[in-house]
């Protein structure tokens, strides 16, 4: 059995209502807050390959999202469409070759409760093709 493939995102990446709203004040600050955003998960990703715990997918395969989250204040919706930004940054960092249907056939979220705003994260496995679904 392969050893899992994981990275973990520290803190809360920005929801869709906040992406909205930054484009809306001006198309340059919502470019921003994407650029930002996909360099701090390209980082943690870059960090978790360093210590062996993250590597290149060479197969298809299904990504788990577990998001980790003190309160229940943010509409699961607005939670999710991160997924975006941790798509694009595992492109940037060499982790996917693509996010098409070809290369990721399933996405699957789940919501965790943090016991404190400086536990939140988000766990990113991911499933190449052959391994079971949990």
């Amino acid at each position: 059995m392969e050893e899992r493939n994981v990275f973990v995102i520290r803190g809360r990446l920005p929801s869709l209502n906040e992406y909205v709203n930054a484009n809306r004040a001006h198309w340059s600050k919502g470019a921003r807050l994407k650029a930002d955003t996909e360099q701090m998960i390209v980082y943690a990703i870059k960090s978790a390959v360093n210590r062996g715990k993250c590597h290149k997918v060479t197969r298809p395969c299904w990504i788990e999202f577990i998001w980790c989250e003190h309160g229940a204040r943010r509409d699961l919706d607005n939670v999710y469409s991160a997924k975006k930004y941790i798509l694009d940054a595992m492109q940037k960092a060499g982790i996917i070759t693509s996010d098409d249907r070809k290369h990721i056939y399933g996405l699957s979220d789940r919501i965790a409760a943090a016991d404190m705003k400086e536990d939140e994260r988000i766990v990113v496995y991911i499933h190449e093709d052959g391994e079971a679904e949990t």
